[in-house]
């Protein structure tokens, strides 16, 4: 019995791996660092996973409720200074961005940033699992069916490169689950290939034949298994590609790495690498997804054992926002020197944000609201939008009251960006945030 590509992807999922289940890559016009940057519109998701503490990202330094709620955790007008004495306020605004974010503020002062503040939702959810659901599907009440960006794939990359979207490392997020796509994860390149016995590495070729060979066996139109080993040799011979394709790329910049980074530093900055080699070699990637995890800290969210874990400089969250930072300083300068700044816009996005008022444990509780940023040449940056929630004004549970629907900055970068519809993907009408001209 014939079968469609849905039913394919449902029935093949328990049978092989996402690596097998993609289709063939066409990467012919491919060319590598002289791509083109005419009429591309490139989008990077960049997840903070496990609920980024919005109010010491951009912070209200000079709302006294703050510093009520915040006696240990709050940053007076005196602490928000990066590591070489730089002032991180924002110009003549109420708010300056935490210290370990100097590159963010770089480009904020340049015109490239545009936080977002008091983002959330109707009827927040504070479990990990649920609210990140909500989020990825843009469905507030369940979090259920396909996610924001597999409806935008759905309707404008099917038939296109395996490469149109992609996501870096882990498993495949929420977002990117379609109907009618299927979007390669892909945690390194040196595993992005087809994996052979390695105690036979001379007899690699052969291995690699015989698979050619099994599966271009003459299978039943429409059958699942023709389905199977159209999609197999569409993985490997891709994966193969792709390979050709990075291992052109070259570029001025230095991404951090080594002993004098912290891991997440290393980590993150490595993935957003990945994602500069494959979009300055592969001309048809577009839609690219990064995670980084770490933000749940209930606990120790400043400083060392050394200082009793009062340094705000110092901690678990300024590690994350400072590899956020150096990681996204990077690829906006890979992105300057391949001639295709223009053409790209970064959204961070976390699942919700943390509670006002600091815990006894020098760390904060889930929250509601919380603060992102969109970041590019494209954006309408140097400037806030949004609205600050009220710290006195809180909800029964002594939480936030959100401001910004997250559903807004969605629709203004698929209404503005990637020139879809965004009523038809969100499910109504959102307004349009104006960060993007």
């Amino acid at each position: 019995m014939a079968i469609n590509r849905r039913q394919f992807i449902k029935r093949s999922a328990s049978a092989v791996t996402i690596s097998l289940m993609m289709p063939k890559l066409w990467l012919g016009q491919a060319q590598g660092q002289g791509i083109s940057a005419a009429g591309r519109k490139i989008f990077v998701v960049i997840q903070l996973g496990g609920g980024n503490d919005g109010l010491n990202t951009v912070v209200p330094y000079t709302d006294s409720a703050y510093h009520s709620l915040r006696p240990i955790l709050g940053f007076k007008d005196t602490e928000l200074k990066d590591a070489n004495g730089n002032s991180t306020i924002l110009g003549n605004e109420p708010f300056g961005l935490n210290p370990a974010l100097s590159e963010l503020k770089g480009l904020y002062d340049a015109g490239k940033v545009a936080p977002v503040l008091g983002v959330g939702y109707p009827g927040s959810n504070l479990s990990h699992f649920l609210s990140t659901d909500i989020w990825m599907t843009a469905d507030i009440v369940g979090g259920k069916g396909s996610g924001w960006l597999g409806k935008y794939a759905d309707q404008n990359l099917v038939g296109q490169s395996s490469l149109a979207a992609v996501n870096i490392g882990g498993s495949l997020p929420k977002a990117f689950f379609a109907d009618d796509v299927v979007v390669p994860s892909i945690s390194s390149f040196a595993k992005y290939t087809y994996q052979t016995d390695n105690r036979f590495a001379g007899d690699r070729n052969n291995q690699l034949n015989t698979f050619h060979a099994t599966n271009q066996r003459d299978f039943e139109n429409g059958s699942f298994e023709k389905a199977i080993a159209e999609a197999s040799l569409g993985a490997v011979d891709g994966a193969a590609q792709l390979k050709a394709a990075v291992d052109t790329y070259t570029s001025p910049v230095v991404y951090p790495s080594g002993a004098d980074f912290s891991n997440k530093v290393v980590q993150f900055a490595g993935a957003m690498k990945m994602a500069a080699q494959i979009i300055t070699t592969v001309p048809e990637a577009n839609l690219l997804y990064v995670q980084m995890g770490g933000f749940d800290n209930h606990s120790q969210e400043i400083g060392t054992a050394d200082d009793n874990f009062t340094d705000k400089t110092k901690g678990e969250h300024a590690d994350l926002l400072r590899a956020l930072s150096l990681g996204v300083k990077a690829f906006y300068d890979d992105m300057t020197a391949h001639n295709l700044a223009d053409n790209v816009v970064m959204m961070t996005f976390s699942e919700f944000g943390r509670r006002p008022n600091e815990n006894a444990s020098h760390g904060s509780d889930h929250g509601t609201a919380s603060s992102l940023f969109v970041i590019g040449n494209p954006v309408q940056g140097g400037r806030l939008y949004g609205a600050q929630p009220s710290l006195t004004d809180l909800d029964s549970a002594r939480n936030m009251k959100f401001t910004t629907d997250f559903r807004s900055v969605y629709a203004t970068i698929l209404d503005k960006w990637l020139g879809a519809d965004s009523q038809s993907i969100l499910g109504a009408r959102f307004d349009d945030m104006g960060f993007l001209g």
